[in-house]
């Protein structure tokens, strides 16, 4: 029996910006003294029947602005679209189960990850193991080289060919329906045929496997993990456990 326990880690990412004292709009009176970037004469959300509406009135330079490489929201009614969307990380399952293993062929086992950024750039997920696929007494499944040899911890490569032994995973992007469409992984695993090993235990940082740069809702990605034994492979339970981060980028 050959089986992976899955563990997350979900870290925030944050910069700080030095706020300097400038009076954009100056108020006083004998009783009070406002300094204000701007000063709102309504703002909210209204809804009827037929209608629902946000806005910002009297707010300096409030709407949308585009240009290659950029997009800015000006206006404090932007805030309601992302008010519902929380920041959140999933995954499907947590214990991979590989069963008994026939030397020479390929197994494959998958689970989904699910991850909705609010706000910012997008979000960035990596992954390690905190093992190598061993059993109890030290003996391990090897991780895949992939069929030429080529493929690493950072690097994928097609590995198809029976005769390539080892563990290893892949990451692909799904839409909305569940379809293939690699959004988000196709930097690091080119189609569903590119494996990679895992990096084990790293002190400082994990290769990412699943990134983008700006806000998702809901994105999805199906992970596979491969093994493939080798006749020469002692029998054992082998186990490891993987630990995936996932850092939003603000």
């Amino acid at each position: 029996m050959t089986r992976i326990f899955i563990t997350f880690i979900i870290l925030f990412s944050l910069s700080f910006v030095r706020v300097i004292n400038v009076e954009a709009q100056h108020f006083t009176s004998p009783s009070y003294i406002i300094d204000w970037g701007n000063f709102n004469v309504t703002s909210g959300k209204k809804n009827s029947t037929s209608y629902s509406l946000t806005d910002t009135v009297g707010q300096m330079a409030p709407g949308l602005f585009s240009a290659t490489g950029y997009q800015v929201r000006s206006g404090f009614q932007y805030i309601y679209d992302t008010l519902n969307n929380t920041f959140s990380f999933e995954i499907s399952s947590l214990d991979i189960a590989f069963g008994a293993l026939a030397p020479g062929v390929g197994i494959t086992q998958t689970h989904t990850i699910t991850i909705t950024t609010p706000s910012g750039h997008g979000y960035d997920i990596s992954s390690f193991a905190t093992t190598s696929f061993s059993n109890l007494v030290g003996l391990t499944i090897p991780p895949t080289t992939c069929d030429t040899g080529s493929c690493n911890s950072t690097t994928s490569a097609p590995w198809t060919q029976a005769a390539v032994y080892g563990f290893g995973f892949s990451a692909v992007g799904l839409n909305s329906s569940g379809v293939a469409t690699n959004i988000g992984t196709s930097q690091f695993f080119t189609n569903t045929s590119y494996f990679r090993p895992f990096s084990v235990a790293p002190a400082l940082s994990a290769p990412s496997l699943m990134s983008e740069s700006t806000p998702v809702k809901n994105r999805q990605a199906r992970l596979t993990y491969k093994v493939n034994a080798s006749p020469l492979q002692p029998e054992g339970s082998y186990q490891t456990a993987i630990v995936y981060t996932a850092i939003p980028q603000y």
